[in-house]
């Protein structure tokens, strides 16, 4: 029943990336409406590694969503490294680095996790 919990974690995460792709839609919207710059390559990203922590929830699969947190942590110093700069492959600014940063640590968390072993109790359920 833990390791469920854990994989339930995965798919919320998963889910916040998908919803957080929404912002894309947001242009030309008031200001407090546009919290989270998503664009091009961004968007791609967010989209592709959600899919996969979700799958990773539901299906029970820690590589998945140990490899979507990573995809995330490598996206985040991407763009952290390309803050200010002419080129920016993803396309975002320091609101993408903090979406992309934060899901990938959280995935990271919840994959890395050791799970306790399986009882009596947690076979029933």
């Amino acid at each position: 029943m833990t390791g469920r919990r854990f994989d339930r974690a995965a798919v919320v995460l998963g889910a916040a990336a998908l919803l957080g792709s929404l912002f894309a839609f947001s242009t030309g919207g008031p200001a407090p409406l546009d919290l989270i710059h998503v664009r091009g390559a961004g968007l791609i990203v967010i989209v592709a590694l959600g899919v996969i922590a979700v799958l990773g929830g539901v299906l029970g699969l820690r590589v998945l969503v140990i490899v979507a947190g990573a995809g995330f942590v490598a996206a985040a110093v991407i763009q952290l490294l390309q803050a200010s700069q002419a080129v920016n492959w993803l396309g975002g600014n320091g609101s993408t680095l903090a979406l992309m940063g934060g899901l990938g640590l959280g995935l990271l968390a919840v994959g890395l996790t050791r799970r306790p072993l399986s009882t009596a109790t947690d076979r029933k359920t």
